[in-house]
């Protein structure tokens, strides 16, 4: 088996604090009874993208999947019996699983095999019919100026392990289930490509996500199901964006002048200021902006030599690895702040598709703020506390490590989040998940 160790151990120091080897424990279940209230959970069915699919550490993989957090709610609503996923053997199939090295505890790596699906003669649609990169669009089939639906479900090879031959779309097989409770959350893939890419990627304009999302909302009422939707997160929440650049500063790599406010790279000729290509062309970087995480491999090339030093401006950080912040002349047209009111926009699309239908909302937006505001303000020793757990928003704690999608814990406080939602709107009882049942989820490539 062959690994790609990821360069400069982005993560070493916040996994040695986040993981506990030998506390993981198996899931246990809970035999309980449970009050539906209003609602009907005699099938449940779940549509989004990879964050509803369970995909975790860069792929798809069963010891993942079971920690969903549809089929983590599910597994609290005693009616459930068979909640159905697309399981994968490990390590999966993505783009290489992310884990540690046997004891290795240096940084993850990437495994370069692949898993095989487990239960693909299921003779019925999934109950979990999460897509991983999947658009708003794709709910319903829809083209989009970028691509028509037909070549997004073709070079998508995810597409064929959740559909199969069972509906050419989510909505169709949505309906082949006859749902009587549903889970939705899509959208944020619509925004995310233009963020991880630093701007270089387009996002769905406002407008249109508003139609679309009020169409996919038309036709899960017409199901008649109950429905709980989940709104967008702020984009600077998630390692992805945010982590980099604090591991630089820890590792005296850069460092940021109170004096300039400016970033700085540090040489033993001394500090310089780092130039970066922005929306309004190349300037020096200043503290709010950020660095992405696909900027590791650029990092150890100005580390090598390979790469001149970002400290001219005829050698900035290229756009794909920043996402700039806002500055008195940038103003409203930085991608940080773009991106901020396009998610502000989304929201509110979501939010008045929850009124109008009376369905529950999971602000997993103003969660995910919080949690982020707590790890700041406490210097990254706070975040979220559940039965006695505090999760960090970092790799190896509330997010998996390819710093975008929760771990099997952070899957559990979005089920968590789910069951308070479903309990105030339809008075309903489920019980909460102890997040002690759920093990860290720390994948071994060996």
């Amino acid at each position: 088996m062959k690994f790609r160790t990821l360069s400069l151990q982005v993560f070493l120091a916040l996994l040695i604090t986040a993981v506990s080897l030998s506390a993981c424990k198996d899931f246990n279940d809970v035999n309980f009874e449970s009050n539906s209230g209003e609602a009907d959970f005699s099938m449940v069915a779940a549509v989004g993208n990879s964050l509803t699919a369970g995909y975790q550490n860069g792929a798809l993989y069963r010891t993942a999947q079971r920690y969903s957090y549809p089929s983590l709610v599910a597994g609290q609503m005693e009616s459930v019996q068979n909640f159905e996923q697309p399981l994968v053997s490990d390590p999966g199939i993505g783009l290489g699983r992310l884990g540690l090295e046997g004891s290795d505890l240096s940084g993850p790596t990437q495994t370069d095999e692949q898993g095989q699906p487990i239960n693909s003669d299921l003779d019925r649609p999934y109950n979990n019919l999460g897509i991983p990169n999947a658009l708003l669009a794709d709910f319903l089939g829809q083209d989009l100026p970028s691509a028509p639906y037909s070549a997004r479900r073709q070079n998508n090879p995810f597409f064929d392990l959740v559909l199969r031959d069972m509906g050419n779309t989510q909505s169709e097989q949505l309906a082949a289930l006859d749902p009587t409770f549903v889970l939705f959350w899509l959208g944020s893939n619509d925004i995310l490509g233009y963020v991880t890419s630093g701007g270089t990627q387009a996002y769905v304009p406002p407008s249109d996500f508003r139609q679309l999302y009020q169409a996919s909302a038309s036709t899960i009422a017409q199901t008649g199901a109950k429905a709980v939707l989940y709104n967008i997160p702020n984009v600077t929440t998630i390692p992805y964006v945010f982590l980099l650049r604090t591991r630089l500063v820890n590792e005296g790599i850069i460092s940021y002048n109170e004096i300039t406010q400016t970033y700085q790279f540090n040489t033993s000729e001394g500090s310089f200021d780092i130039f970066i290509e922005a929306v309004e062309g190349t300037r020096v970087m200043r503290a709010n902006d950020l660095i992405l995480l696909s900027a590791t491999s650029y990092f150890e090339r100005v580390q090598t030599g390979e790469t001149p030093p970002p400290i001219k401006p005829n050698n900035p950080i290229p756009n794909q690895y920043i996402l700039d912040g806002p500055t008195p002349t940038s103003a409203g047209n930085s991608e940080i702040a773009q991106a901020n009111q396009v998610v502000d926009n989304y929201n509110n699309t979501i939010s008045n598709a929850a009124s109008a239908n009376s369905w529950a909302l999971v602000d997993i937006n103003d969660t995910f703020s919080q949690i982020f505001q707590n790890f700041q303000q406490s210097s990254g020793e706070q975040g979220i506390t559940m039965n006695g757990i505090t999760l960090t928003p970092v790799p190896g704690s509330l997010f998996s490590f390819d710093g975008v999608h929760p771990s099997n814990q952070g899957h559990g406080v979005v089920a968590n989040l789910t069951i308070e939602a479903i309990n105030d709107t339809y008075n309903a009882s489920l019980p909460d998940i102890d997040l002690g049942t759920i093990p860290r989820g720390i994948p071994i490539n060996n």
